[in-house]
């Protein structure tokens, strides 16, 4: 799994004025909200947000997408709120998150159907 300091290199290298800050609060952010939580793999939850901040990193996208990413999975699947998620990193970060968590509802949605 990728290491926090890892993930804020790989902006840096194309964004050297990122906001570490925000990358950090966001990476530790949603590690701890995941806590023990396992994939039907068995590897660490953490590590779907990691990977899709990872891959986010290789389009060079900015920073409050990479924080979007790290924390997408926390609304959905912890007790985090979006109204935690706005006043820990602001509106605009929650408002990626949660659209996030609504596609992914669009999509299971759909899915379902196209069984039925």
């Amino acid at each position: 799994m990728m290491r926090q300091y890892d993930l804020i290199e790989r902006v840096r290298r194309y964004n050297p004025n990122t906001d570490e800050a925000l990358l950090n609060r966001a990476y530790v952010y949603a590690m701890k909200a995941h806590g023990e939580q396992k994939r039907a793999s068995g590897d660490p939850y953490f590590s779907h947000p990691l990977e899709v901040a990872a891959i986010l990193t290789d389009l060079k996208l900015d920073d409050a997408t990479i924080a979007a990413a790290l924390l997408h999975d926390t609304i959905e699947d912890t007790p985090t709120t979006r109204a935690e998620i706005d006043q820990i990193f602001g509106p605009d970060i929650g408002h990626l998150v949660e659209g996030l968590t609504k596609l992914k509802r669009l999509d299971l949605v759909s899915r379902e159907a196209k069984q039925a």
